[in-house]
């Protein structure tokens, strides 16, 4: 099955009335206060299951290898984002990362190697989300040391090992939001305008630039 059927067919299973198409690779904006669409944002890159059968921190790439979950404990009661789980092929089980000012991380990788990502504001009935990021985004690497979820939406998402910061930065560099990283997780609870981050840049516990990454076009309005 292509991309673009499972994209069609998430969109279908969707609660949400969509104003606009959805295109790749843009990714779907995680609306507050309403149930979030399910995204994936690109065609998956084959990796051979061998290079996943070692320990769980290899999987993920991470040092918090996190605690096994099974998959329909992680987002019960929406059905169309366990449905997306199903279509992306993230397997039985999650690793819960922990719980950051108020939102709930899991992680794994697909059978394609893709890294995926749920979050639960646990606080927040309707704020949750899943989706998974292209393997060809090589994270964790020397280029990209931070996934943030949604992209370039809000300041929450996994970090690279050594990441001591995280911060979202406009076209002229201006920082737009900052944030620490906490066992490879950062949230900042900043709602940033759409288009307003042109890139996402680590930085060490010296404050030294570790990467800076440009991010994704924003989602379509209305979407």
């Amino acid at each position: 099955m292509s991309t673009n059927d499972v994209i069609a067919r998430l969109a279908a299973a969707n609660p949400i009335p969509i104003d606009a198409p959805l295109h790749l690779p843009e990714p779907a904006r995680l609306p507050r206060r309403r149930v979030a669409v399910a995204i994936a944002l690109a065609a998956a890159v084959a990796v051979p299951a061998v290079a996943f059968a070692g320990r769980l921190g290899d999987l993920l790439g991470i040092t918090n290898e996190g605690a096994t979950v099974s998959t329909t404990d992680v987002l019960p009661g929406y059905p169309a984002l366990d449905q997306a789980m199903q279509q992306l092929n993230v397997g039985a089980t999650m690793q819960y990362l922990g719980t950051l000012n108020g939102v709930a991380f899991y992680a794994t990788r697909n059978a394609a190697g893709d890294f995926c990502i749920a979050i639960d504001r646990v606080n927040e009935q309707y704020d949750k989300g899943f989706g998974c990021l292209a393997n060809a985004d090589n994270f964790p690497s020397g280029a990209v040391k931070a996934l943030t979820f949604p992209p370039a939406a809000m300041l929450d998402g996994v970090a690279a090992d050594g990441v001591a910061t995280v911060e979202a930065l406009d076209s002229n560099g201006n920082v737009l939001a900052s944030t620490p990283v906490v066992n490879n997780l950062f949230v900042s609870g900043d709602q940033l305008p759409d288009g307003s981050v042109a890139y996402i840049e680590t930085l060490d516990a010296n404050g030294n630039v570790l990467s800076k990454q440009p991010t994704p076009p924003g989602p379509p309005s209305g979407s």
